[in-house]
């Protein structure tokens, strides 16, 4: 399984952004995309839609685990950024919008480096730590410890 973190570039700027702690732990398991709006990524646009799950809240989102449970998952898209930013690349992306959505409901963010825009938010990280823990990933345990190390 591979994940995408699609990043907005003021993200890239910020000592508190915890994409980067996803790409040391995963390495080559993970790829940073720096977005942008009028290029989107080939390698995003060259996914096979029947096995990437994005995950971002849509209307249509399914429930929290349903769409990992019917299907292998090889591919899984984070939006990296602030709710307004990744907001905003949602909405200039129309390309993701043709990909599964995953919604992560019923957790709370322990991320305390900046205050949440979003009372349910989740980091960057604990997103990861979610997916990669439901799939058994075995780099989870390690991004849980370089979370809890980087949040204190």
């Amino acid at each position: 399984m591979k994940l995408w973190l699609i990043t907005h570039s003021e993200e890239l700027k910020k000592s508190t952004g915890t994409g980067k702690l996803v790409k040391q732990a995963l390495q080559q398991d993970c790829e940073t995309i720096e977005w942008s709006r009028v290029e989107p990524h080939p390698e995003i646009l060259a996914l096979d839609k029947q096995n990437t799950l994005l995950v971002y809240p849509s209307n249509q989102a399914q429930e929290q685990t349903q769409p990992m449970i019917n299907r292998p998952i090889k591919h899984l898209i984070i939006i990296d950024g602030t709710w307004q930013q990744a907001r905003k690349i949602y909405n200039r992306s129309p390309y993701l919008h043709d990909f599964t959505h995953h919604e992560i409901r019923d957790i709370q963010s322990t991320y305390t480096k900046r205050r949440n825009q979003k009372q349910t938010g989740l980091c960057t990280a604990e997103v990861a730590i979610h997916l990669l823990t439901v799939h058994q990933h075995p780099a989870a345990t390690k991004l849980q410890k370089a979370y809890d190390d980087f949040n204190q």
